[in-house]
């Protein structure tokens, strides 16, 4: 018998459409996260700390999404269904979720809650967790509890929700973890508890500051583009294939993040700090020059600070990024296979390539669209007094 045809409902599908649209607006994150920091490959995590990809997810991954957040509320008030369980989900010093920073505030993370009087230890502080998940991984968590014993099972169940729990124990100073985790819907609910783990917790600082700190890609996990985790990686186009990153302030060799300041970016080039929704414009910058590391095709071997570029050689090919030659948004559209002499021969430097020649003079340094200290006297009232601003690019004089 042949196969009927599928019949598809039109509404639906713009439903589906629709959540696509919305769920894929969403901004990069400004911060390294703690949710994120147990990932194994630490040049995945880089790439996402500087807004080399951007993401995107089907209706149906939004939709587990949506799942999560809303499973987590119906967890909360069930455990609040227990007499003596003590279970706040909002820091009443802040009137927002209980957070936690380091680094210059470029790593981050934000707990779900903090319970007390569960039947287990009722006397003792624990870090309260809720997942929802599938039931192959919810069977996986019974799994490693038989296996493992429960204070073992979060480790061997899931290492990057294991290093969530271990640092945000260790930020808060609780020294117990319990976590919920139940299957789509809520209709049936795993629960395991963990220890704080100091040096754990020290080490995956000390790996959140490397990934900030780097200049360029981190080591990755493996140089087979279909390795499993390198398969289904938001990074494997750029990592394995050549694809250039996207244009942005933190794709340039501009761009630092600072350790002092709430999540500070400076730029060396306008001599000043930019801002969140600066550096999201950073594809508008004329003088955006691509970090080279991030070319993967091609090796650097010269540069010019006060020109602003960069030349590359790529086998028998030169080219520059900056000067008067190749924009970065030119060299990303055209890319490894465009840039060919063929290509190349149509828009040349005004000197020769090697020939180190300035082609302009150094920008200023004296950024009078930076706020004045006085203007702001905590680090919060900077970051939005900067926000305010124009974009470096954009001043004129």
């Amino acid at each position: 018998m042949a196969e009927l045809p599928t019949v598809l409902d039109p509404t639906l599908q713009a439903v589906d459409a629709a959540l696509e649209a919305s769920g894929n607006a969403e901004p990069h994150r400004p911060y390294l996260g703690m949710s994120e920091i147990g990932r194994p490959c630490q040049r995945a995590l880089w790439y996402g700390f500087r807004w080399c990809s951007v993401k995107s997810f089907d209706a149906t991954t939004l939709k587990r999404f949506a799942d999560g957040h809303h499973g987590e509320d119906v967890q909360a008030d069930r455990l609040r269904m227990v007499d003596g369980i003590e279970l706040l989900t909002i820091d009443p010093r802040t009137g927002g979720q209980f957070g936690f920073a380091d680094h210059g505030r470029h790593f981050r993370g934000h707990m779900d809650g903090r319970i007390k009087g569960i039947l287990q230890a009722p006397a003792t502080l624990h870090v309260w967790e809720h997942k929802q998940t599938d039931e192959k991984k919810l069977k996986a968590l019974e799994k490693a509890k038989q296996e493992h014993g429960e204070k073992a099972a979060l480790a061997q169940w899931d290492e990057v929700y294991s290093a969530q729990a271990v640092l945000y124990m260790h930020y808060s100073g609780m020294k117990r973890h319990y976590l919920t985790c139940a299957s789509s819907g809520g209709r049936k609910t795993v629960s395991v508890r963990s220890n704080a783990a100091p040096d754990k917790a020290k080490a995956l600082k000390a790996k959140a500051l490397r990934i900030i700190q780097s200049d360029v890609p981190l080591t990755r996990i493996s140089e087979k583009p279909d390795w499993y985790q390198c398969k289904w990686c938001d990074h494997q186009a750029i990592c394995h294939e050549g694809e250039l990153p996207e244009i942005n302030c933190r794709t340039c060799v501009h761009a630092t993040p600072e350790l002092d300041g709430n999540g500070r970016w400076s730029c060396a080039h306008f001599g000043c700090d930019l801002s969140t929704k600066h550096q999201r414009q950073g594809g508008e910058c004329p003088e955006h020059r691509y970090i080279p590391a991030l070319i993967h095709f091609a090796e650097a071997v010269d540069a010019d600070q006060a020109g602003n570029w960069v030349e590359y050689r790529a086998g028998e090919t030169t080219f520059r990024n900056g000067g008067n030659y190749y924009t970065s948004a030119e060299i990303k559209a055209l890319g490894r296979a465009g840039l060919v002499p063929e290509v190349l021969d149509i828009k040349k430097p005004s000197a020769a390539p090697g020939a180190n020649q300035n082609q302009s003079q150094p920008p200023s340094t004296s950024a009078p669209w930076l706020p004045a200290e006085s203007a702001a006297t905590t680090e919060e009232t900077k970051t939005a007094a900067l926000a305010s601003v124009p974009a470096p690019w954009a001043v004129k004089g």
